[in-house]
């Protein structure tokens, strides 16, 4: 009898050891407080001088108008929970049409697991698209961020009107960033050729610094 409790107990701690640390501590992660969310939400200083908070509170994915495909719109349509999180801020650049507007979301494992597949599939099944046509150019590809938090997934849009001598007509780039048990939803837009390429980059590295602060601090929910 004590010779099968041993082989037990010897299974378990094998099984146990199986599982990586990183999927342990992610698993076991609590999740932050409302207030800690809200304080990992970007500001308006942290994406330049001349950035203020919109005044209008889109929650559309617009990704789906353009898609072209019965995939690419399922998969983007996955997102939606991210989009309706209560934690989110809507900023842009004063008196222009780009903006970035980021939404957080947190709770079990097994939630935020379920959105990152729905990551992971908008990338696969919206890279490579091209719906382009005499008068205009849209494409979807993925869209490489390096590496952020525990895991990172993109893909940027451009309508382009072949004739216009100016930028896109519009440019989205949506990133969705995993942390632990959070996770964060940016999407940077412009129209008629206002649109920063760089500044996708420097929010997102800013948002997962905001998020790890917030992770850090002693926040009441």
């Amino acid at each position: 009898m004590i010779s099968k409790c041993l082989r037990l107990a010897a299974g378990l701690l094998g099984g146990a050891l199986l599982v990586s640390p990183p999927v342990l501590a992610e698993s076991q992660a609590e999740s932050p407080s409302p207030t800690q969310l809200k304080a990992a939400l970007l500001v308006p200083e942290d994406l330049g001088t001349d950035f203020v908070r919109n005044k209008i509170h889109n929650r559309e994915i617009l990704i789906p108008k353009s898609a072209r495909t019965k995939a690419c719109v399922t998969a983007a349509k996955g997102l939606v929970p991210l989009y309706r999180s209560k934690t989110a801020t809507w900023l842009m650049r004063d008196g222009v049409p780009e903006g970035v507007s980021q939404f957080i979301v947190s709770g079990s494992s097994a939630r935020i697991s379920l959105l990152e597949r729905a990551a992971k599939v908008m990338v696969r099944d919206c890279d490579h698209i091209n719906a382009s046509t005499k008068k205009e150019k849209n494409t979807i590809a993925k869209l490489s961020v390096g590496k952020l938090g525990s895991a990172a997934y993109g893909i940027k849009l451009r309508s382009t009107d072949p004739s216009a001598s100016t930028g896109p007509t519009m440019a989205i780039d949506i990133v969705v960033i995993r942390d632990k048990n959070t996770m964060v939803l940016l999407e940077h837009n412009g129209f008629y050729g206002q649109f920063t390429s760089g500044l996708t980059r420097v929010a997102a590295v800013k948002a997962v610094a905001r998020l790890r602060e917030a992770q850090n601090s002693s926040g009441e929910s």
